[in-house]
């Protein structure tokens, strides 16, 4: 439901009309200040944070031929100081429109963390695919240029030209920044005159300089009827099609390119997807605007995700109930949205609600997406270089084709598009044998009454042998929806890796199963999720809660009454093979988040045991094994939102009399699933080092958890204050000063139910060896740091933190998921976020700073049982486990803090971990919850 709200107009005088949902009780007026910047104000009366964003209107197209990057190499320059904060990081948003410094000390160091972030992309299909379709586009548009930059492109290309970068950064900024250009978005429980107060002291003084908006051709694209091919990271094979189409922009109220993407991209019965999975051809398929569009064309996307059956075969195919956001993402996005989309119909346009039907318009887009104007990406891990891929793409050494689409594959394909030969079709020639428009969706509400009950905390209202329910009304924010946990908690499912294994590919072959249902389910505003987990395998459901009930028990039907498919196994395994092989494409900070979670976790198979027992599961084993692990099931539920308690009773007894039906026992207590970490003595440094996973990734990253203990509300109060008032540290002094990496990080960190703090960074240019002995060096100065805080500066980020723990959650999901994280892992700290508020307000800064030395309050900590401290700073006590994960790097002699310094060798304290196993099996393990 929709209606219209009054609002102050642009220029501050007549009153103008914005349609917003019945459920938006904000406040909204328009302003133009005098230097032309119009501001969108937002009052929202039960926000408990601020927000602002500011959209600038220019970007990557705006560049300089000769300085590929520029744009993105002032968004990092303005960040860095103004004249009225000219301390490096002591920034305030709007002064980075109104003076920024751009210094000339800081572009050396900004261009190396512009090429840091670059490198981390390096190694990125989607990067790797987005920069092809741009080196093949029009070479005269500025779509075709590198649009990131790096060292070449920003320091060291233009030192050898003479070019003075810090002076075309300068004037970079006076030719495309000006007030009238920009669109801001302030949000905040302030009255709205107040917040208007506020847009015109903040920016008021943003310079006018009576510049118009770019414009660009829209002939990025001119090379239709292309056909590249490309080897990417990954394996697997994508078939991705692309058209150049009316812009969606200029017609938002119609959207068209909305109706293609819903046919298109259907997985429901008849559609285009099911049909190439019935083949064996498919694995996914998605269709809609690319997010490569920009105001002068739109490009209309089609991607598929090839099986290796489907890779033979590429030839022959053809082809208002609103929640409110967080309040940054609410300004970020109508910031945006404020450059393009008309007053009146703001709030709808950026839900993408179509307002009006147009078939014309549909008639124009429609002609378009034709064989001869398509562009093809096709890329595939099977592809041989130089035999099939003998190019290289400049920026990201991508090895790719370009060519014609071939003159048979176009033949085809204009055949079936008029509708003649087989194609598609059988083999008689009938077009489109099984492919029909999706019938009536049968998940679509019809009820959207609110029960009168509502609880800030989930309460146990049934308990049986063979489940818990929690359950929690809900209807604080307005809208008929519900969220529905179920753990079954098998031990047969994670037993050994091949059980482990097993289980993925039930739930794999499941959610393939379902794919025809949840479609249609998912375009009515409602949506599962079917995980395999350490314990068994986790079902969730969201969604509206008149025709929630209806997908529960399809998804359990399907569960229980799951059956093999031969041709679809294969697939899966298949499918599971490329997954696991995948992983050591991630970055490398991220594979050493998961060798930490393996190393700490006493339950925890690595993927190489996955790889080692795959082959071996064959299809006829894999429907007993789901018998004999649905034979002992104890489930935890969580049943939220808009439901009366009877209705989430009557759920469960029937789930329960069909599991006993189907000869399932409760699982005995003495067999429920654990959830234990390895607790690590005092003092402890275990060191695991591992060569990167994938040789073509240069980066090297150091991942280091500092082990505080088991969850207490006061050990993670001051485990928090430590990552919050650490963070902005870490960042400065490592990322800023010593220039390490741009992946730098400190914060608090769980593993399970133990809390520890994290510092991890990744790097191009350093050795994860030399990375670990930067975050030694940095430790005490933090320490300093928090001993020599004024006292009214501490006091203002404990407060800061203890007003962020108590955010009232935006969503009914967000509030749902944070009391499913207290059930599913047992500690059951209802509220969480008032005991851990409470508990920050109460340190001291003595405490703290004691919390983290201990080098004379060892007793003091004792008794408080806090440990982090002594972990952190003194070799003696710390309890530390690292991971190491060295990529391809040549350590150079580093300029650190004005001294040389070198990558430090093992000291002499350290424990090197070479067998995750067999080092945990000798460790003492913390309680579990559960």
């Amino acid at each position: 439901m929709v209606h219209a709200r009054e609002s102050t107009d642009l220029g501050g005088g007549a009153p103008g009309l914005l349609r917003c949902p019945t459920t938006d009780e904000n406040g909204y007026r328009f302003v133009k200040l005098d230097n032309g910047l119009q501001v969108l104000l937002v009052h929202d009366p039960k926000t408990d944070k601020a927000a602002v964003a500011c959209d600038v209107r220019v970007g990557s197209l705006s560049d300089p031929d000769d300085l590929p990057g520029l744009a993105h190499f002032l968004e990092h320059m303005l960040f860095y100081s103004s004249e009225k904060y000219p301390v490096e990081d002591e920034y305030r948003f709007a002064q980075f429109f109104i003076c920024p410094l751009i210094s000339r000390d800081g572009v050396d160091r900004e261009a190396h963390a512009v090429d840091s972030e670059h490198g981390k992309n390096l190694n990125s299909d989607a990067w790797k695919a987005l920069q092809l379709w741009k080196h093949t586009a029009n070479p005269d548009h500025p779509f075709s240029r590198f649009a990131t930059g790096n060292l070449e492109t920003l320091l060291d290309g233009p030192a050898r030209k003479n070019v003075e970068v810090h002076t075309r950064l300068k004037e970079f900024y006076e030719k495309h920044y000006c007030s009238q250009l920009m669109r801001a978005v302030i949000i905040g429980r302030e009255s709205l005159d107040d917040l208007q107060a506020l847009a015109s002291s903040a920016f008021g003084p943003v310079p006018c300089r009576g510049l118009r908006a770019p414009s660009f051709s829209p002939e990025a694209t001119p090379r239709a009827g292309l056909l590249m091919k490309a080897v990417p990271e990954r394996s697997g094979h994508t078939l991705e099609l692309q058209w150049r189409v009316e812009p969606e922009l200029k017609h938002y109220d119609a959207a068209p390119c909305q109706y293609f993407s819903h046919l298109l991209g259907d997985e429901g019965e008849g559609s285009l997807f099911a049909l190439l999975k019935a083949r064996g051809w498919a694995t996914d398929l998605c269709a809609g605007e690319s997010g490569t569009s920009f105001s002068a064309a739109s490009i209309f996307m089609v991607r598929i995700g090839l099986t290796d059956a489907g890779q033979e075969h590429v030839p022959e195919l053809r082809f208002d109930f609103a929640e409110k956001m967080a309040p940054s993402s609410y300004a970020t996005t109508l910031a945006g949205a404020m450059q393009v989309y008309g007053r009146h119909d703001l709030l709808l346009a950026i839900h993408h609600v179509p307002q009006r039907y147009d078939p014309e318009l549909l008639d124009t887009v429609l002609s378009t997406l034709c064989p001869s104007e398509a562009r093809v990406l096709w890329a595939s891990s099977s592809f041989q270089v130089p035999t099939d891929c003998p190019l290289k793409e400049p920026w990201y050494g991508t090895a790719h084709s370009a060519g014609p689409l071939p003159a048979e594959w176009l033949t085809h394909w204009e055949a079936a598009w008029r509708g003649e030969g087989a194609a598609l079709g059988d083999k008689d020639g009938h077009r489109f044998c099984g492919m029909h428009l999706p019938p009536p969706n049968p998940y679509i509400p019809s009820r959207f009454d609110l029960i009168k009950e509502s609880s800030s905390s989930p309460a146990k209202i049934h308990a049986t042998p063979l489940y818990t329910l929690w359950h929690r009304p809900e209807t604080g924010f307005k809208v008929p929806k519900t969220a529905i946990y179920l753990h079954l908690r098998m031990p047969e499912a994670y037993l050994t890796p091949r059980a482990a294994v097993s289980t993925q590919l039930i739930s794999r072959l499941l959610t393939d199963k379902l794919s025809e249902v949840a479609y249609p389910a998912e375009l009515a505003g409602l949506h599962y999720g079917v995980r395999a987990t350490t314990s068994g395998m986790l079902l969730s459901f969201w969604g509206h809660s008149h025709t929630l009930p209806r997908l529960v028990q399809t998804v359990l039907d399907s569960l229980l009454e799951f059956e093999v498919l031969p041709d679809r196994f294969e697939l899966a395994k298949e499918h599971q093979a490329k997954d696991y092989a995948n992983m050591r494409h991630e970055q490398p900070y991220q594979h050493g988040l998961y060798l930490l979670s393996v190393g700490l976790e006493a339950r925890r198979w690595h993927v190489r045991d996955y790889e080692a027992v795959l082959p071996g599961v064959m299809g006829d084993s894999l429907r007993a094994f789901q018998t004999a692990m649905l034979g002992t099931v104890r489930i935890d539920a969580l049943i939220a939102g808009n439901v009366p308690a009877a209705d989430a009773r009557a759920l469960l007894q029937a789930l329960e009399a069909r599991l006993l039906a189907g000869r399932c026992s409760p699982l005995p207590a003495s067999q429920r699933t654990e959830a234990r970490v390895v607790a690590l003595p005092s003092p402890m440094r275990a060191v695991h080092a591992v060569p990167g996973p994938n040789p073509a990734n240069d980066n090297s990253a150091v991942v280091v958890a500092f082990q505080a203990g088991r969850d207490d509300v006061r050990r993670n109060a001051l485990v928090d204050l430590v990552g919050h008032l650490g963070k902005r540290e870490a960042f400065h002094t490592l990322r800023t000063v010593e220039q390490l990496g741009y992946i730098t990080h400190l914060s608090a960190f769980w593993t399970l139910t133990v809390s520890n703090i994290l510092v991890l960074i990744q790097s191009s240019a350093h050795s994860a060896r030399y990375l670990q002995s930067r975050i030694d060096a940095f430790l005490p100065k933090l320490a300093d740091s928090l001993r020599g805080m004024p006292a009214e500066e501490y006091a203002a980020h404990v407060e800061e933190l203890a007003k962020a723990k108590l955010e009232k959650p935006k969503r009914l999901r967000d509030a749902v998921n944070t009391d499913w994280s207290e059930i599913d892992d047992g500690t059951l700290r209802f509220p969480r976020k008032e005991l851990e508020a409470a508990a920050v307000r109460s340190i001291t800064q003595e405490e703290l700073v004691a919390f983290f030395e201990a080098r004379e309050s060892r007793g003091y900590l004792r008794v408080l049982s806090f440990w982090l401290l002594d972990t952190v700073v003194n070799p003696r006590t710390r309890r530390s486990y690292s991971v190491l994960v060295e990529g391809n790097v040549k350590e150079p002699a580093p300029e650190a803090a004005g001294s040389k310094a070198s990558a430090a060798p093992p000291t002499a304290d350290e424990v090197l971990v070479s067998d995750q196993y067999s080092f945990k099996r000798g460790q003492a393990l913390y309680a579990s919850f559960l």
